[in-house]
């Protein structure tokens, strides 16, 4: 049995960053989740952690400063 990388992916929760994100973890990823909307990610870390079967940290984070 293989195991799968954990991907890191920034601004997770809206345009790209949200699609990896779906795609990585319907992918069976491991994920660290970092955006400045700690909400946001926090509900979509529970969806996929369901959904997915995939473990999902999150990390509130403004990388741009």
């Amino acid at each position: 049995m293989s195991t799968l990388p954990t991907a890191i992916i920034t601004r997770a929760s809206i345009g790209i960053g949200a699609t990896y994100t779906e795609r990585l973890a319907h992918r069976g990823h491991s994920l660290v989740l970092v955006a400045r909307d700690k909400d946001c990610l926090e509900a979509l870390a529970k969806r996929l952690s369901v959904e997915a079967m995939v473990t999902i940290d999150v990390i509130q984070a403004d990388l741009i400063q």
